[in-house]
Formats: C-alpha cells, sequence, structure tokens
C-alpha cells in the first residue's frame, strides 16, 4: 500500500541527482543562480525553471542554489535597479521593449521592470564566469572520470 508512493518518491529524487559530472553540476549552480538572481512572479522566472528541467544538469543542485541565491537576490536589488535602468534607457531598443510589451503576454514579462531586467542582465553577464569557475572546482573536487567510478 505505501509501496507505490515511495517508489514514486525514490524515483523522484533519483532522477534529480542523477546527473554528477562537473559539466553537469555547474551548469545546475549556474541555471540555480540566474533564477534565484530573478525576481520571481513573471514569465521570465518561470522560463529559467523550465529551462533548468529541460537541459541536462544536476536539477536538485540546481534547485538549491536557486533557492539559496532567492535569499542573497534582494542585497542585490539596488545594483540591479541601477543596470536596469541603463538597459532599459538604450534610445535604440526603446522601440524593441514597446514592441514586447505590446504582446499578449508581455506585461506578464516583467521585463519593464528595472530590477528584473537589472538581474537578468547581471545573471546573463556571470553565467559563463560562473559556469567555467564552478566546473574546475568540482573536476578538482571530483576527480577523473576512473577516479569517480570506483
Amino acid at each position: 500500500m505505501i509501496a507505490q508512493p515511495v517508489s514514486l518518491l525514490r524515483r523522484f529524487f533519483c532522477t534529480l541527482l542523477a546527473s554528477n559530472a562537473p559539466e553537469q553540476l555547474a551548469a545546475g549552480f549556474t541555471i540555480g543562480m540566474v533564477i534565484g538572481l530573478v525576481p520571481k512572479g513573471n514569465v521570465i522566472a518561470l522560463s529559467l525553471c523550465v529551462l533548468l528541467f529541460s537541459v541536462r544538469c544536476n536539477k536538485g543542485f540546481g534547485l538549491l542554489t536557486a533557492i539559496t541565491f532567492s535569499f542573497l537576490g534582494p542585497l542585490t536589488d539596488h545594483f540591479a535597479h541601477r543596470v536596469g535602468l541603463v538597459v532599459l534607457g538604450i534610445k535604440p531598443l526603446q522601440a524593441t521593449y514597446a514592441g514586447v510589451f505590446n504582446l499578449p503576454f508581455g506585461p506578464w514579462l516583467g521585463f519593464n521592470n528595472t530590477v528584473v531586467a537589472g538581474s537578468l542582465v547581471m545573471g546573463v553577464y556571470l553565467a559563463y564566469p560562473v559556469y567555467w569557475i564552478m566546473k574546475q572546482m568540482f573536476a578538482l573536487t571530483l576527480g577523473s572520470p576512473k577516479e569517480r567510478s570506483i
């Protein structure tokens, strides 16, 4: 009677924790960092969550990182607001922003919010360096693939 729910729960956690290569751990950390930095309640945050579950990465580590950076994200809001003002103030892109905002789902994107725009730009800007550093750290920590299989 209880075996089936326990089996489903076990399979769910095995799926979340299955990817343990340095590249997959680093990808999970990086996507989780971007999710955590972006304010929630908009389509951008939802799209990043879909990205996390669509890409081959460590989903459990990505979720843990997203939760951690969600608590650290409000500390960066002042800087993200200033970055967002710069990004949304670019004159050649004003027509593009207006066109996106006039789409049926445009207001739900939340890109017109300076903190959302600045946080997204910050997260995308930091994504590659964070991925590369985390990949190197996990490669050093976990060792070579032959060592991990023993």
